[in-house]
């Protein structure tokens, strides 16, 4: 700055503040000439009057005048002026990193990144660059977003060598894949879909000829870059498609689109706006956070992660925290309920879009006090069950979730109607509703001579009423969504389907016993029937990765029964006998054969892989028939829990008997079948069709899981 300029800003600074002195002492000397009953003004009928200023601003502003005099002498404020301290704005710490990064590179002999990992000078710089020049894509702690990948993990679709970290910053990247909409069918290109996902082992409710189709369809059209979907090219950027990790998003629905629109992923170049140590401490940062991740990830108990992987299938973490198709714990299933819909949240170890800023107090927190970091949770997480659960299983659980992938998917919006979407009264909600009495763990007396095995009693009471969480389903709820535990496991509407009355009274009289309950929860099949909707996908992600000896705890358990939950000395075990020669001679018979003799056979005991049985099903045999008439009027689609025993697709009946012909087809078949006598109405019929009809259930003769995914989901229905 020129002499001139130097002066000149002195100058200024100077005569402001001394007619900023004059102004102030101006106005005090003359402060005794106010008059507060003076009128100066009137604006609107409101009166300005010449009332003096109070003295504690005068003292104020004498206050300001005194510390910003002794500043300008003690600090560089009047232009040249260094100040009696001698003050250097070089010496500030925060800008240390930035003006000196040079000099702590003429300091460092070895510049590979790993070395450079330890200069914790040059990674606070590198941190810094970061910020500036990455973090809006990467997110601040490099972990990425969707689109933009994660630079902290060992997955590097260029490499993560020195050379190639250095390469992608100097120089970018432009990886290109062609869209195939205009060359391959919609069909086709979902077919594909299935066969990425099953290659990480996702479960997708198709059958397994398509997931072949599409693997047949993939090596026609992709196996050229990505060979059967394990290749791996870092030389072209190729990923490997058979991981969990996803850069555009892992859902079927996201992969569908990746292979219609194609991609065009461009990473810029900084080689002309970075100098090449700047480069260098960028790389290093990187470096030093991935180091970081993999340190976190070494310090994790192998043995508590396993058993918390154990335990997480136990809690079906996945069915909830996982969308219809969509990447696994990455949340975005929605929830309708009276008050609006939910959707569960991501709760992978990614920082900003999951639940990576999380402690092991604030995990615990959510799964046992329903407290989130973001406020009281809604019960729509069951931390009313998972409150029961030990201290060493929540901490297993714990070391499970922090060893997973992160995902970058953004949790998506609640859309709650006030007042429920004020978060602080839920904690109303929990004080009024939920029951923290702490589980009981001694067989009641009235059980004492009916329970043989004590332990095992137990061990199922711990896996029901905990991770388990069977009541959240088949328990009834009041007005404000809480458990009515006085009615425990009698049953309750979700989704359009009866999650059934499991009480040990209704399993003992539909002739449920320890090896049929054991084998219908492990696998989904059962000489009692086979698992279908919400319970399928519970067998499918949870029980069926459970010991059977675990399971037979829990059947043990629901069995025997326990306190507001007895076999009452008057129930009788159902005992259908089957069709005989009366029925065969009934009209209603040749209904029953043209709409049901086809797959179920002419005697209602199945046909093996066509049908289940009817004879002695335990839907059929149930006291509500809610199931048995949904079931037929929105037909079935495959549960592909066993590829070996799938079930073909049940067709709905919804435009081809009427209610009152349906009726009678049910009464029929649950009296000979199930040897339930009380006759299913016309009425009943039209109730549950109507419900269903509004919430987009039923769809006719040929029912497609396309028109479950298209009805309206802020329908409540239950």
């Amino acid at each position: 700055m020129s002499s001139f300029w130097t002066l000149w800003a002195a100058v200024g600074t100077l005569v402001f503040f001394v007619l900023m002195v004059a102004v102030i002492v101006k106005y005090w000397r003359n402060n005794h000439q106010a008059d507060k009953d003076k009128v100066l003004d009137t604006f609107d009928g409101i009166e300005e009057k010449d009332a003096p200023p109070p003295k504690i601003l005068f003292v104020s502003y004498f206050a300001a005048f005194v510390i910003s005099f002794g500043y300008l002498i003690l600090y560089p404020g009047i232009s040249g002026w260094s100040g009696l301290l001698n003050y250097d704005q070089a010496d500030d710490k925060l800008s240390a990193p930035t003006t000196s990064l040079d000099a702590q590179f003429s300091l460092v002999q070895d510049q590979s990144l790993i070395s450079l990992a330890d200069n914790t000078e040059i990674v606070s710089s590198g941190q810094m660059l970061f910020q500036t020049h990455c973090a809006a894509c990467h997110r601040d702690n490099a972990q990425g977003a969707k689109h933009f990948p994660n630079l902290i993990d060992n997955e590097w679709m260029y490499g993560g060598s020195d050379e190639a970290i250095i390469h992608s910053i100097e120089l970018g990247r432009n990886g290109a894949m062609p869209g195939w909409v205009d060359v391959l069918r919609p069909d086709e290109i979902a077919k594909i879909s299935y066969y990425l996902a099953s290659l990480n082992q996702r479960h997708t409710d198709v059958p397994e000829v398509k997931v072949e189709l599409g693997k047949d369809l993939f090596v026609k059209t992709c196996s050229s870059c990505h060979g059967d979907g394990r290749l791996v090219n870092m030389e072209t950027g190729v990923p490997d498609l058979s991981d969990n990790i996803w850069l555009h998003g892992g859902s079927i629905e996201e992969i569908q689109h990746t292979i219609r629109a194609g991609l065009n992923n461009v990473m810029p170049a900084f080689g002309e706006q970075l100098s090449q140590n700047e480069i260098l401490a960028i790389g290093a940062y990187i470096t030093h956070a991935r180091l970081q991740n993999d340190n976190r990830l070494a310090s994790l108990d192998a043995e508590a992660v396993e058993r918390g992987e154990y335990l997480a299938h136990a809690g079906d973490c996945v069915a909830c925290h996982s969308a219809e198709g969509g990447e696994p714990f990455a949340g975005g299933l929605p929830f309708v309920t009276p008050f609006g819909t939910i959707y569960s949240t991501n709760i992978t170890p990614h920082v900003t879009e999951g639940i990576g800023s999380y402690d092991y107090e604030d995990f615990r927190a959510a799964l046992v006090d329903g407290k989130g970091r973001h406020g009281y949770l809604y019960p729509a997480m069951p931390f009313t069950s998972y409150q029961h659960v030990t201290e060493q299983d929540l901490r297993d659980m714990w070391e499970y979730m922090q060893s997973i992938g992160a995902v970058s998917r953004r949790n998506d919006a609640n859309q709650m109607m006030f007042p429920s979407n004020i978060r602080l009264g839920l904690l109303a909600w929990d004080i009024v509703f939920a029951d923290r009495k702490p589980m009981e763990y001694e067989v009641p007396a009235e059980l004492q001579n009916k329970v043989e095995d004590v332990e095992k009693w137990q061990r199922g009471k711990y896996w029901v009423a905990g991770l388990g969480h069977c009541s959240e389903c088949h328990t009834p709820r009041n007005i404000a969504q809480a458990l009515d535990n006085d009615r425990i496991f009698q049953g309750n509407l979700i989704d359009g389907w009866h999650a059934p009355d499991i009480t040990a009274e209704e399993l003992f009289i539909d002739g449920w016993d320890l090896t049929s309950l054991t084998d219908f929860l492990h696998t989904g099949h059962s000489d009692k029937g086979s698992a279908f909707a919400g319970m399928a996908d519970v067998i499918k992600n949870s029980l069926s990765l459970m010991t059977r000896e675990d399971i037979e705890s829990m059947s043990y358990y629901l069995l025997a029964g326990d306190s507001n939950n007895m076999i009452s000395d008057a129930a009788v075990r159902l005992e259908p006998k089957g069709f005989d020669e009366v029925s065969y001679a009934e009209d209603i018979y040749a209904t029953y054969n043209q709409t049901c003799g086809a797959c179920h056979g002419p005697d209602g005991k199945g046909r093996d892989p066509i049908a289940p049985t009817l004879l002695d099903n335990g839907i059929i045999m149930h006291s509500d028939p809610f199931n048995t008439i949904a079931v037929t009027i929105r037909g079935l689609q495959p549960t592909y829990l066993d590829k070996e025993r799938n079930f073909m697709p049940m067709a709905s009946f919804e435009d081809v008997l009427s209610d009152k012909k349906l009726a009678e087809l049910i009464t029929f078949v649950r009296l000979h079948l199930g040897a339930r006598e009380v006759p299913v109405t016309e009425e009943d019929v039209k109730q549950v069709r109507e419900m269903l009809e509004k919430a987009g259930y039923s769809g006719g003769l040929h029912v497609t899981p396309e028109m479950y995914d298209q009805r309206d989901g802020n329908i409540n229905v239950n």
